[in-house]
């Protein structure tokens, strides 16, 4: 079958990347020819030339041009609608990723503020309706089957969203032949919107599967080699200065040093933006690949973002995880369980190695914690865990493999 995805291809982010490889490579490996639609905003690919050094954007193009089979790019629904019959796509998952977002008007008021008060500004594909919700769909002359696969609301806070705008997208989930999430905040969201109709299962990342899924991995020691790094080190990654400061990391090396590990910097795709005094650094541009593999054959990780925590429990890594997400609530308090990393960690029961750190209240902890809390990580419990997410992603796949097929008929 020719199955089109729609997902955040383009974006230069390593996990985004790596979730939509893994997703190619299953249904390859299952006999099915896969396309992504290259629904891609001109707002979306001006935020990352103006937000991400420009080495670093050619190498997610490079990446993409390398491994991902796409249609001609889109900027609209008739765009879409073009290439799904011109490519003759029988077909469509939405997802993985946060393609279930709405952020509505009222809880993007900023209060107080130096402007007093301010309205944030949302790009289209954050906002209903867009593609990822399937406002394409009504629209092509035949209907194909289309499911959304582990969906993310990015801690959308949805209970503002009003009546009616509630009751248009719950006429674009009706679209949708199945439904599953990443997270419970987003679970709650989908029932929320559709009056409970609709309560989708909380599904893996697809990067929970990237071992099995993919064989084009480097090995441990071609990774050392081309990174100039010692057998041991650990990773740390933050996404500016605010959760660390230059001392903590001073200490936090000096510790490490005496268990034998080195202390390496690793990038965002925006760089590195936290002042270190670290003596290993991964430079820019890297392959989402290699950012895969450094993290995979790492003694463990420190620092910001969803993704590499999934890479880590994947692989039965070490981690410790400044947790970035979750809706903040007058700047000192967080919705904890609006965050997709609180539920991944709560999930693998490693929550001893996980910290809030988006709100006035963050108490930064000490280096000694953190490499304690590293050094006894639950490897094999995590490593056990692991092996049931992997079942419960075979499931999903199953699934959405047969209602697409069943809903073609």
């Amino acid at each position: 079958m020719k199955i089109g995805i729609l997902t955040y291809h383009a974006a230069c982010n390593f996990g985004a990347n790596l979730q939509i490889l893994s997703t190619i490579f299953y249904l390859h490996n299952q006999g099915h020819n896969p396309i992504i639609i290259n629904w891609f905003t001109k707002e979306l690919e001006n935020y990352y030339l103006k937000n991400t050094p420009s080495l670093q954007v050619e190498e997610h193009k490079n990446f993409r041009d390398k491994y991902f089979p796409l249609t001609n790019r889109c900027f609209n629904d008739e765009d879409i609608i073009k290439e799904i019959e011109k490519n003759k796509i029988e077909a469509i998952i939405v997802g993985s990723d946060a393609v279930a977002q709405h952020h509505p008007f009222l809880s993007r008021i900023v209060f107080p503020c130096k402007k007093i008060i301010t309205i944030k500004k949302v790009s289209k594909d954050r906002t209903f309706p867009n593609p990822f919700w399937g406002s394409f769909y009504n629209l092509l002359e035949k209907k194909i089957p289309l499911v959304m696969m582990s969906a993310s609301s990015q801690n959308s806070a949805y209970k503002l969203t009003p009546n009616f705008e509630r009751k248009e997208m719950n006429l674009h989930l009706s679209n949708f032949s199945f439904i599953s999430v990443r997270d419970q905040w987003t679970s709650k969201m989908i029932q929320y919107i559709s009056n409970n109709k609709i309560q989708p299962k909380v599904t893996p990342d697809p990067v929970f599967a990237f071992n099995n899924n993919i064989d084009i991995q480097p090995s441990k020691e071609e990774i050392l080699q081309k990174f100039n790094l010692p057998a041991d080190y650990y990773l740390l990654s933050f996404l500016n200065q605010k959760y660390i400061t230059v001392d903590w990391l001073n200490e936090f090396e000096k510790l490490a040093t005496e268990k034998g590990i080195a202390s390496v910097a690793l990038p965002f795709p925006q760089g590195i933006k936290f002042n270190h005094p670290l003596k290993y650094e991964i430079n820019l541009p890297l392959s989402p690949i290699d950012w895969y593999a450094l993290i995979k054959y790492s003694k463990g990780y420190i620092g910001n973002n969803m993704h590499p925590i999934v890479v880590c429990l994947h692989n039965g890594v070490p981690c410790f995880s400044f947790d970035n997400y979750g809706i903040v609530k007058y700047r000192l308090y967080t919705q904890k369980n609006s965050s997709k990393i609180y539920h991944i960690m709560k999930r693998f029961n490693v929550m001893d190695n996980h910290i809030i750190a988006n709100n006035k209240l963050y108490k930064c902890p000490t280096p000694l914690m953190v490499l304690n809390k590293i050094h006894h990580f639950s490897t094999e419990g995590v490593k056990t865990e692991s092996v049931k997410i992997y079942r419960d992603y075979l499931k999903m796949m199953d699934t959405i493999v047969k209602t697409l097929i069943d809903n073609k008929k």
